[in-house]
């Protein structure tokens, strides 16, 4: 990009930033042969005033558990903290007797902790994932 594109982006930024400090909804500019106009969408009788603040919606953590005694395996894909779950999903597996019993997210939501690492020796009740809501 040019020098000149840059001075241009800053003159925009400076610009904007002017209608919103002074709360104007547009700016129009000329001289000679140029017109510039800068503006932003007015505000509706149905939109959230400025003033009140948008409260999130409350998150529910969901704790995924071992249901047996063994050893804790993780499934591929290895389910990791951030990913998005799409419906019910085969996260690991707890092997007694070497037999796999599944552990499964038992419905959609987001990885927030990976609470055991593969090859962990779990108890009933011992907590592997746990999932927002």
């Amino acid at each position: 990009m040019s020098p000149e594109g840059n001075g241009i982006a800053e003159r925009v930024r400076r610009l904007a930033e002017f209608l919103v400090a002074n709360d104007l909804e547009s700016l129009r500019i000329e001289r000679e042969d140029e017109v510039f106009e800068v503006g932003r969408t007015p505000e509706y009788e149905h939109s959230v005033p400025r003033e009140q603040k948008i409260v999130p919606a409350p998150v529910r953590v969901e704790q995924i558990a071992a249901d047996r005694v063994g050893t804790f395996h993780f499934s591929r894909p290895v389910p990791f903290v951030g990913e998005i779950l799409e419906g019910d999903r085969e996260l690991g597996y707890v092997e007694q007797l070497g037999i796999r019993n599944p552990i499964r997210s038992r419905g959609s939501g987001r990885v927030l902790a990976v609470l055991q690492q593969d090859g962990d020796l779990v108890d009933y009740g011992r907590p592997l994932f746990e999932v927002e809501r």
